[in-house]
């Protein structure tokens, strides 16, 4: 029995084969976890909108970039990345400690480093070479041979680490099971330590450990300041960035703890009083120290503030999936399976409608529309047809 992967929900929605107090077992099957189906599939279709929208933000230069530009779309790109990764790692956090527990370190590296190395090997090779292809000969107006591109720039554009684009992501979630490893392993020295339930009950009570998110943003400014070779962009080929790695981690921590703390569930399911007006707060001071730069309290207030926006917002929008889409969805279900799918193929998809219709005379607003419903409806019949209907590629695109 191959244990549950952040992929892999719908398996992962029966504990009543883990070792749950039958107290706790009542309480986990009537807060089952159809909502984090649910969650996953339509934040992996706001990755579509998302780079959709910056197509046409007013913003920096994406990509492609339209000539016709809305601050409409930078808004809409804005808000979307405040909660979109932030909600993904606190549900890769959360299942990675469920499959710790049941299934053990081996097992769990097993299955989990099969399910995102061997797609992410393939996708790099052939899906975001053929976009670097693209990138190069087509946007950048730089045409050459196939035989020229494969063995002159492809092998630059590698050890340069443009070869990872958006499979960043798994990457780092890649680095986060060694973190999610090392603690399991730790997990029973922390109990130990003085004061240590104490403090993690004053943090637990209405979520209040979301004010310390926050300084793993901060921790990275004063780092990059500091070291900007190291901090800024990625390391060893495009395996590594910290940036990612140091803002991201504290997400998928809460995830590990979420999972082990039923306690911190019953709190993780409402937001408090205090979370609105802080996100209400964060947002003016965002907005009015937005040109803050540097090592001064006016740019850390600006960093935390940004950072805090992110936790409350990955916060509500947790807790709205729990109120109002806790229940059993067939179409969710397999938005869910496909997400991956979509996840892989969407990148290109989006790049090359959205270059497709740069000269076309009509509203953006349409352009846009036209640049989302293509992607889904290609990425979506990606996977239907090939992906589920191929054993191959349901292997190298899956890891199934």
């Amino acid at each position: 029995m191959t244990p549950p992967t952040v992929q892999d929900l719908p398996a992962a929605l029966d504990l009543r084969q883990q070792n749950v107090p039958a107290s706790s077992e009542k309480q986990t099957a009537s807060a089952r976890f159809y909502y984090m189906d649910s969650m996953r599939s339509i934040l992996m279709m706001l990755g579509v909108v998302l780079h959709g929208a910056l197509i046409y933000s007013s913003g920096d230069h994406w990509i492609v970039s339209d000539s016709h530009k809305s601050e409409f779309f930078t808004i809409l790109d804005s808000v979307i990345h405040a909660f979109r990764m932030p909600a993904f790692f606190i549900i890769a956090g959360f299942f990675s400690m469920m499959s710790l527990k049941k299934y053990g370190v081996r097992t769990f590296l097993h299955v989990r480093l099969t399910r995102i190395l061997v797609p992410l090997f393939f996708t790099a090779v052939l899906i975001n070479s053929l976009e670097l292809y693209f990138r190069t000969t087509i946007l950048q107006n730089n045409p050459m041979t196939v035989t020229h591109f494969l063995t002159q720039v492809l092998p630059r554009e590698w050890i340069a680490g443009e070869w990872v684009s958006h499979l960043w992501f798994l990457l780092t979630l890649v680095q986060f099971f060694a973190v999610g490893i090392a603690l399991f392993a730790l997990r029973n020295q922390f109990s130990r330590l003085p004061h240590f339930e104490r403090s993690v009950s004053s943090l637990r009570k209405n979520c209040y450990f979301l004010l310390l998110l926050p300084i793993s943003d901060i921790t990275w400014s004063v780092a990059a300041r500091l070291a900007p070779d190291i901090f800024h962009g990625s390391l060893f080929c495009g395996l590594l960035n910290l940036e990612d790695f140091m803002i991201y981690l504290p997400y998928f921590l809460v995830g590990l703890w979420l999972f082990h703390d039923r306690l911190l569930q019953d709190e993780f399911h409402s937001i408090a009083r205090w979370e609105w007006g802080a996100l209400v707060l964060s947002v003016l001071t965002h907005h009015l120290l937005e040109n803050a730069h540097g090592l001064n309290q006016e740019s850390f207030l600006r960093i935390y503030s940004t950072g805090l926006i992110f936790a409350l917002s990955s916060h509500i929008c947790y807790v709205l999936f729990y109120k109002f889409m806790n229940r059993d969805s067939q179409v969710f279900r397999y938005l869910s399976d496909a997400s991956y799918s979509i996840y892989l193929f969407h990148h290109l998809c989006v790049i090359v409608i959205g270059y497709l219709l740069l000269n076309a005379q009509i509203a953006i607003g349409y352009k846009f529309l036209m640049v989302e419903l293509g992607t889904i409806s290609i990425t979506l019949a990606i996977h239907h047809f090939l992906i589920l209907r191929f054993k191959s590629l349901r292997f190298m695109f899956n890891g199934k």
